[in-house]
């Protein structure tokens, strides 16, 4: 061995002696690693609610003139996922979904779906609570009205003080989705699989669907979601296909668990500005985003209510609306298993 290969040996020796030990060190790397992992992980999952609800990275704010010649302003899903992490306080949050139809035959737009997501503050589930469109409603002691024509006569708005003033719940966003939003949705995922209790006629142009499951494309979108004539609750058999579609789309969109950033953007392209917001979208980012893929559970009227067609949920009202505030959704439903969509 020469010299020079001994004093090598001789001063990596001594440098082994002084070298700490590598356990501390290497631990502290993974658990940072881990940190950085899970960062970027809730950076990527959008759960269900945003992928259904806001499809993905531009969604516009609507402005306090929406619906009034304002201008909404576009709030972009990079600028409010990085703070999904934040320490959020452990609340219930509260959706309004309209599903909007364009109104063709009076220009107005009508809502043809009126439910609210209900988040527990556990973030266990979401529940679905469909309000009958044809149920009447009342803001600031004005005459009532269907609720399906409070849309057009003043906008989400106003659909949302209606819907304060009937269950004392005041939603903390309004998402308006129409239908060529969620067909374009639907078309991007590649349609959904679902089950149907009853048939859909083909009526209006719109084609016909079997009972049964069945696999559910762009195309028989509004065939599902508007068809109520021919079937035994009406409307509210059509609100129950509305609780599945959602149930079903959000199974599709989260299959994997995740829904990452680039994926959502080819969802919002899709819906081509077919869903506006109305409420603080950061906020409801970070809160969906803790969902990851959550079970979705409808509420509904179980059977049409023909002594008075126009009260919304009469009989179980005055228990269900307190249980949305007081976030016992589970309790309730447990307790009235009739009004639970399957």
């Amino acid at each position: 061995m020469s010299t020079v290969e001994e004093e090598l040996r001789a001063a990596f020796q001594r440098h082994e002696e002084t070298t700490p030990d590598a356990g501390p060190l290497r631990h502290r790397i993974d658990a940072g690693w881990v940190r950085v992992k899970r960062r970027r992980a809730r950076r990527r999952v959008i759960g269900a609610a945003a992928a259904v609800l806001l499809a993905g990275l531009a969604v516009p704010v609507v402005s306090s003139t929406w619906g009034h010649g304002g201008q909404p302003e576009a709030v972009t899903l990079d600028a409010a996922v990085p703070g999904a992490g934040a320490n959020l306080p452990a609340e219930p949050v509260d959706v309004l979904l309209i599903g909007a139809d364009a109104g063709a035959d009076t220009g107005a737009p009508r809502a043809d779906t009126v439910m609210l997501l209900h988040v527990p503050a556990d973030r266990g589930a979401v529940w679905m609570v469909s309000l009958p469109r044809d149920g009447l409603v009342s803001t600031s002691g004005a005459r009532p009205e269907k609720l399906s024509w409070v849309l057009s006569t003043g906008g989400p708005r106003r659909v949302a003080k209606a819907v304060t003033t009937l269950t004392g719940v005041t939603p903390d966003a309004t998402v308006v989705v129409d239908l060529a939003g969620l067909r374009g949705v639907t078309e991007a995922v590649g349609g959904v699989r679902m089950c149907l209790d009853e048939p859909v006629t083909a009526q209006f142009g719109r084609k016909g669907l079997a009972k049964g499951c069945q696999q559910i494309g762009g195309a028989e979108v509004e065939s599902l979601l508007r068809a109520r004539l021919g079937m035994a609750a009406g409307s509210l058999e059509r609100d129950r296909n509305g609780q599945r579609f959602l149930r079903a789309l959000t199974a599709k969109v989260t299959a994997g668990g995740v829904v990452d950033l680039p994926a959502a953007q080819r969802l919002l392209t899709a819906a081509a500005g077919g869903i506006t917001v109305d409420g603080d979208l950061a906020t409801l980012m970070r809160v969906v985003g803790d969902l990851g893929s959550p079970q979705l559970i409808g509420i509904s009227e179980p059977v049409l209510n023909t002594p008075h067609p126009e009260k919304i949920y009469p009989t179980v009202g005055e228990s269900l609306f307190p249980a949305i505030r007081d976030d016992g959704l589970t309790a309730w439903a447990a307790a009235n298993p009739g009004y639970v969509t399957r």
